[in-house]
């Protein structure tokens, strides 16, 4: 496990930028990126910089309107101000549809894999919305899916597993003491959906002290 451990959130954070910022510098021109508390600052730190050739992609949304506080959608637009941003359009109000929207358009611009996606990770060893136990896990041959999530008792639209795993490069940020359990199963081999997208795959590990034992 590529690991980098920062004393404080800020500093992740700072360095997730850096890092960011230098991949676009090497040419990455597809970016997908996840929702959240977490990764918030980063996108607006992201925002003050022009990206003018970069297509960001959103890893998964809650099934909510965009003008919703909960839309991963609607906070990534009001921090990163991205000039190109391909969506799930809930508005569509049909998950499978708007599944099927986001993979048209995917193609449309002529996606071939992600050069980065940025995620998180769940106490329960969550990525994107692919929680354990749901049917969603399996999807190999889709490039997003929707999938209704006991848990939360909401739908959700994600890029799949195939998907996350092909892309080029996968960055996890993973900050606060309620990250530790779940941080040391996964460093031990347990298998969670964060596991399941980033074994055997290139992926660098942003977590701060307290995420670690």
């Amino acid at each position: 496990m590529n690991l980098r451990i920062f004393d404080k959130t800020e500093d992740l954070l700072h360095s997730a930028e850096r890092t960011i910022v230098q991949q676009i510098s090497a040419g990455a021109r597809t970016i997908a990126l996840s929702g959240g508390s977490t990764p918030k600052p980063l996108y607006e730190a992201l925002g003050k910089q022009q990206f003018p050739d970069v297509t960001w992609v959103i890893v998964d949304e809650r099934y909510v309107p965009i003008d919703d506080p909960q839309s991963n959608a609607g906070m990534i637009e009001k921090a990163l101000k991205p000039q190109r941003l391909l969506r799930f359009k809930t508005e569509l109000n049909d998950p499978q549809k708007t599944a099927d929207e986001f993979e048209r358009e995917w193609r449309a611009l002529q996606i071939d894999r992600l050069d980065l996606v940025l995620l998180g990770m769940g106490d329960d060893g969550h990525t994107a919305s692919l929680f354990p136990g749901t049917d969603v896990l399996t999807v190999e041959d889709r490039i997003a899916a929707a999938v209704f999530v006991p848990k939360v008792n909401m739908w959700r639209v994600t890029l799949t597993k195939p998907v996350l795993r092909e892309a080029k490069l996968r960055m996890v940020l993973a900050a606060g003491a309620g990250k530790k359990p779940v941080l040391a199963e996964v460093r031990a081999g347990a298998d969670y959906p964060i596991s399941a997208v980033t074994r055997d795959t290139e992926t660098w590990w942003f977590v701060d002290r307290a995420a670690v034992s």
